[in-house]
């Protein structure tokens, strides 16, 4: 599968974690910036590389479905045995998720106070109101 591009990085990003509140518009570009500078033509990069500040991001990116985790063990010298982390992208989930979008969130209180009708938040005073009919 081709390489993932800044624009399809940025837009999966605007499209998941922008519209649902947990990043600010201003950082969907640093961060796609950000995250392929650590992949460069690849499509995996190890934990280890990872900053704290932007392991945090890569963590953000894995809730939204953009990024994977997976690990491995290592035998090393002397039998002694490594558990190696490292990071996949998603390509597919990033491509769809920039193109279609995400659902937004529901907010289920929300969705009580819309089905409302306009006339039910009115407060009638005694003189407004109409006797039931």
């Amino acid at each position: 599968m081709p390489s993932i591009t800044e624009a399809e990085l940025t837009r999966a990003i605007e499209k998941t974690l922008v519209t649902r509140g947990k990043m600010p518009p201003g950082d969907a570009r640093p961060t796609a910036r950000m995250v392929l500078g650590y992949f460069g033509a690849d499509d995996t990069v190890l934990d280890n590389k990872l900053s704290s500040e932007d392991r945090d991001r890569f963590y953000l990116l894995e809730e939204e479905g953009l990024l994977t985790s997976e690990e491995e063990d290592a035998t090393v010298s002397r039998g002694k045995t490594w558990r190696i982390h490292y990071w996949l992208l998603k390509k597919s989930k990033i491509r769809d998720a920039g193109e279609q979008g995400a659902a937004p969130p529901t907010d289920d209180a929300a969705a009580v106070y819309r089905s409302i009708g306009e006339a039910d938040w009115r407060r009638r005073s005694g003189a407004d109101a109409k006797p039931p009919t």
